[in-house]
């Protein structure tokens, strides 16, 4: 069986004082034929669960997390676990944060998608399984430059862009899109800021330091120095990329996004309406 057409599975991971919240999850997912894990052979509540099941899990997995005070009081250690998040990213494991009660869940955990129980049960559910069904399909063997780009469009403007400018249609420099953004302050006043967008499609190869270098070459020499930086790619991040990234952020004084093929799939399964125009079933 090829690795595409590998059945997924879904691994719960939890607290043993949030045991039957983990197996009503699990009765609701395995209702629409999902595939879930909640029992592992030789793992124990005693030791660090997710020491002992993080070697079971192969590409193209899910690990659904369900966060709780108990887990978090119990094993969940930030330096230990960002290692963990790291090598999951690297084998192409998705993980997805779940809220299953009301507390202060640190903040490093706001950078993957989270899904939340805590406040609607039912709405959260059909969230979940929105995004277990539809990120299996979110493959890009088919797709080609023009469609990719075509497809990053769409989820800018679905996402909250506005003004995209197309690079024909800008001086910027030659970055693929150019974009305004509108966050809000803690106020509620909203601010504008300025996005130069680059996009890479790869087929076979790999997203590299070499590109990141010289898509910043290019932003130096462009003419909005206040500008932040976004790059958009199908491929996966490996660990020497991810530190020069970093290194970058502390060298550098302007903001750079990346997202990756991991979080651009969740991305894109978290907008029912493009993941049916380009991935549909």
């Amino acid at each position: 069986m090829t690795e595409n057409n590998r059945r997924k599975r879904i691994f719960l991971s939890y607290s043993c004082v949030d045991k039957q919240k983990a197996m009503l999850l699990a009765e609701q997912l395995q209702s629409v034929g999902l595939d879930v894990v909640t029992e592992y052979e030789y793992t124990s509540y005693e030791k660090n669960i997710f020491n002992e099941i993080q070697y079971i899990f192969q590409s193209g997995d899910f690990v659904v997390i369900l966060l709780s005070e108990s887990l978090f009081h119990e094993y969940f250690h930030f330096k230990y676990i960002q290692n963990f998040f790291q090598q999951a990213r690297q084998r192409k494991i998705s993980i997805i944060p779940v809220f299953i009660e009301k507390w202060n869940v640190p903040i490093d955990i706001f950078e993957y998608t989270i899904i939340n129980l805590a406040t609607n049960f039912i709405k959260g559910i059909a969230k979940l399984i929105d995004l277990l069904k539809v990120m299996p399909d979110v493959l890009f063997d088919n797709f080609n430059h023009r469609e990719y780009e075509e497809l990053i469009y769409d989820l800018l403007k679905a996402y909250g862009f506005k003004n995209i400018q197309k690079e024909q249609e800008s001086r910027d420099a030659g970055f693929d899109f150019v974009a305004e953004y509108f966050p809000k302050n803690p106020f509620g006043q909203k601010r504008k800021e300025l996005w130069l967008i680059e996009t890479k499609f790869y087929s076979k190869s790999r997203f590299d330091i070499k590109t990141i270098k010289q898509v910043i070459e290019r932003y130096k020499y462009n003419n909005k120095k206040n500008a932040n930086l976004l790059l958009i790619t199908n491929s996966q991040l490996n660990t020497v990329v991810e530190e020069y990234l970093n290194d970058i952020r502390v060298d550098n004084n302007f903001n750079i996004e990346i997202i990756d093929g991991l979080l651009l799939k969740k991305l894109i399964a978290n907008r029912k309406r493009i993941a049916n125009k380009y991935f549909p079933k």
